[in-house]
């Protein structure tokens, strides 16, 4: 419980520091070495992914059981993740964020450690990236700060750095990444920790690279690049997802599926489709924390959850992806083509939440009845705050404006609607009425037990050459290292070096980097 009381009033002290002045508040608590400060810098930016990261967090905390050494080992992760999302320069970032992602891995261990896990080298790789942007910065920009930084500084290499960390960082990626391997696991508290916390902050590294740019990226292809990443990954997890021959298969992909979606928006560079994936990783924050509470029977919320994930008007994630494809649409040009193929990836997304429902549980866990109560009413939050989708553009106003320039009027001019590209979309008057269509039929339906027990179904379609994409993977992890080479080649070996070695080998490892930023 301390746990969970630390997380929640980190959380109201990000809300009252920023209510009271609703202005950038800076702090510096003396220097890092070689002109980086240890700086700290609370703006709207900070306050919106504090709040999308902290609060499924302490959530996870107050109803999740938890040993005092996993729960030492949580709050220190989830401290980390804030210290790197109100850093005031780029190399504070990569410091919390490399240490969040060390101690993820210490979670891991500590709750299971026979259990798959992320390797040790593929969640530090992002942040050495990102270390190694910062560190360009400060010697060629004279510093690293996000205020400060020229904007001819943030140059296509060192955005592809920072796109680095961002999407290995959170595991954003087309293939069963670690971010959808995490929730097979035995248990979820680590998982799902892990997933609120490291999730928001892969794509506050994309938000910061609007400030360094003065609002845009480096070159325009970098956005249709990521966008196009950002449907890779929503279509990976939706095709797997739909072939999933368990109900907790299915679940594993949902957070990924949104997490694509909100990077895809994001990607357009407009201040709609920022704000889209805003209201896209809210959603998945409050579903991360409600997949861990789901039972393994079938039952309401199993199914109030698939509901909101699969983006069932007029839910968060519907509003969310409407207003990211529609964003894209009137961009032009190649997103529409983008637009297209997420459109087309939504509705496989609903097919496969539809085809979940009768899915065996595929795995033994008990989660008692208010635990089930209370992943349902997460769900129906984010099923029922659809229509308060202007009402959120108004409250994420200050943090957008932070990173571009917002149209005359703003976002959202009164709390009813919201100003795109070419009209203003009513939001209570559009999605006012599928609510409470929805909570009529709610209240009219009779739910009764189950009638047919929980069974394998077949995929809904087949991708072509998956098989053999899976035959050649098989055989590769077959090859074998000649013995006496082995230990030059084997991953977990390094790893057990790397976190054993001594001070002389992490100096070693810094010098090397210092080398190859200054040549």
């Amino acid at each position: 419980m301390v746990a969970a009381a630390g997380a929640w009033a980190a959380l109201a002290a990000v809300a009252v520091l920023w209510l009271t002045v609703r202005s950038t508040q800076e702090l510096s608590l003396g220097p890092l070495g070689f002109g980086s400060g240890l700086d700290l810098r609370l703006d709207g930016v900070g306050v919106v992914f504090g709040v999308i990261a902290l609060t499924p967090a302490a959530l996870l905390l107050t109803l999740q059981r938890r040993g005092w050494q996993e729960s030492t080992v949580a709050s220190l992760a989830i401290a980390a993740v804030v210290l790197a999302i109100e850093s005031g320069n780029m190399v504070l970032t990569a410091i919390g964020g490399c240490t969040a992602a060390t101690l993820a891995v210490v979670q891991f261990d500590i709750e299971d450690v026979r259990a798959e896990r992320p390797s040790w080298a593929s969640v530090m790789i992002p942040w050495v990236a990102l270390a190694w942007a910062g560190v360009t910065l400060q010697i060629q920009a004279g510093t690293a700060a996000y205020a400060a930084v020229p904007v001819s500084a943030l140059t296509t290499q060192i955005f592809a750095l920072i796109a680095i960390a961002a999407l290995l960082g959170a595991g954003i990626v087309p293939w069963r990444g670690w971010a959808v391997r995490i929730w097979i696991r035995p248990s979820l508290r680590a998982a799902s920790v892990t997933a609120a916390t490291l999730l928001p902050l892969g794509l506050y590294l994309l938000v910061r690279a609007y400030e360094l740019g003065n609002g845009r990226y480096p070159q325009s292809w970098l956005n249709l690049a990521l966008a196009t990443w950002g449907v890779l990954v929503a279509l990976g997890a939706a095709v797997r997802a739909q072939a999933a021959p368990t109900r907790s298969e299915y679940m594993a992909e949902t957070v990924p599926g949104l997490a694509g979606f909100a990077l895809m928006s994001m990607a357009i560079g407009t201040v709609v489709g920022l704000f889209a994936g805003l209201v896209l990783l809210a959603s998945a924050a409050l579903l991360t924390a409600a997949l861990p509470l789901l039972p393994d029977r079938r039952g309401p919320a199993v199914l109030l959850v698939a509901a909101a994930a699969a983006g069932v008007p007029p839910g968060l994630a519907f509003g969310g992806r409407v207003l990211g494809l529609a964003d894209a649409f009137e961009t032009g040009n190649a997103f529409g083509l983008v637009a297209v193929a997420g459109a087309a990836t939504w509705l496989v997304a609903a097919a496969a939440a539809a085809r979940s429902v009768g899915l065996p549980a595929g795995r033994r866990r008990q989660a008692t009845d208010s635990l089930a109560l209370v992943a349902a009413v997460l769900a129906v939050t984010v099923l029922a705050a659809g229509p308060a989708v202007a009402a959120l553009a108004s409250i994420t106003s200050d943090a957008i404006a932070g990173v571009m320039t917002l149209p005359t009027g703003g976002l959202a001019p009164d709390p009813l609607s919201i100003i795109t590209v070419s009209t203003r979309l009513p939001a209570v008057a559009l999605f006012g009425p599928l609510l409470l269509l929805g909570a009529a039929a709610v209240a009219l339906s009779k739910p009764g037990p189950a009638t047919t027990a929980a069974q394998s179904k077949a995929a809904l379609f087949d991708v072509p050459g998956a098989a053999a994409t899976m035959r050649l993977r098989d055989r590769v992890r077959s090859w074998a290292v000649p013995e006496q080479y082995r230990s030059l080649f084997d991953p977990a070996a390094l790893e057990r070096v790397a976190a054993g070695g001594r001070p002389a080998l992490w100096l070693a490892s810094l010098v090397a980097l210092a080398i190859a930023v200054s040549r």
